[in-house]
């Protein structure tokens, strides 16, 4: 043979002589064209072969119920509260399940139904009787827990001790002997009670901020004067009236106090404004009972109404 036989007829380069399979595919993809929709020829499946031999994974088995499952009651409960699709009155409505059966049990009654009418006035003859025992027994409660904490604190006064610490406080404790109803008006929780202490530092800082609006310069306009006074002396009387009885101004104390700031010299006001904000910023409680978006909005308008800045968005 010639020395040029190795060689591709029209290509100056020798041919790669190999045996190895693989690598004379991988010589085939080089002539073949690879793109979209074309792969390459050592990477396509194989007819007869399995491109997966080993299989989907099978399933985990679900666990057996048990007993201690209680799976009657989540039942039950799904199946008490599960929307029902009515007609009443010739509209569509929904109704959870329960509902549903005490209105057709009613409707029953009210149509004549004897089993209905009989089973619905001994429903409604214990349910009543069941709240007025909880009323009473609530009243009863409360009106013990006033009259020990009373005991308690005119056992102080005689002994000249200060007042002890109770929660609730007997004078949030509000009894109403025609209705016997009780409920508290005021803290029950030592966090509560600092949240009260330190709405109304916030409410006597606001008082002294609209004093302090009240002497602004000859240059500002009356207008601007009275705005500010109205804003922060309408702000501190919505801060009093959230609080407990015990908490608020009694006999126009705000009166009072409000003359009494504005006696005061503007430079010890201004002082006295920044040390209050201060201390204000450095005890604020969390506030109860809200989520922390609504805690953002809080601190926003709070810091733009008595500073300048406020936090970024948690978002």
């Amino acid at each position: 043979m010639s020395r040029n036989s190795d060689r591709r007829p029209g290509k100056g380069a020798p041919r790669i002589k190999t045996s190895n399979p693989e690598s004379t595919d991988r010589l085939q993809d080089a002539e073949h064209e690879v793109g979209y929709g074309k792969p390459p020829k050592h990477t396509r499946f194989v007819k007869g072969q399995s491109g997966n031999p080993r299989g989907r994974p099978r399933k985990p088995k679900p666990r057996p119920p048990r007993l201690s499952d209680a799976l009657s009651d989540k039942f039950l409960e799904e199946e008490a509260y599960r929307s029902v699709a009515l007609r009443e009155n010739g509209k569509g409505i929904k109704l959870p399940a329960t509902q549903a059966v005490l209105r057709a049990l009613v409707m029953g009654a009210i149509k004549g139904n004897r089993l209905s009418q009989k089973y619905f006035l001994e429903h409604v003859a214990r349910e009543e009787e069941r709240n007025l025992e909880y009323k009473v027994a609530r009243y009863t409660r409360m009106e013990a827990l006033k009259r020990t904490g009373e005991q308690k604190l005119a056992g102080h006064r005689r002994r000249g001790l200060p007042p002890p610490d109770l929660l609730p406080h007997p004078e949030d404790i509000v009894l109403n002997p025609v209705t016997c109803e009780a409920y508290v008006s005021g803290p029950e929780t030592p966090e509560e009670v600092h949240f009260h202490k330190h709405i109304v530092q916030l409410r006597d800082h606001v008082l002294l901020r609209s004093a302090h609006d009240s002497e602004r310069p000859e240059k500002a306009s009356a207008k601007l004067k009275d705005d500010a006074i109205c804003t922060y002396m309408v702000l501190a009387q919505l801060l009093n009236q959230s609080l407990a009885r015990r908490y608020r101004w009694l006999d126009n104390a705000e009166f009072h106090l409000f003359i009494e700031y504005q006696f005061m010299p503007r430079r010890k006001r201004e002082q006295r404004i920044a040390a209050e904000f201060a201390q204000l910023q450095a005890t604020r409680p969390r506030p109860l009972h809200i989520t922390p978006e609504e805690e953002w909005e809080m601190d926003r308008i709070f810091r733009k109404n008595f500073a300048k800045g406020a936090r970024p968005s948690p978002s």
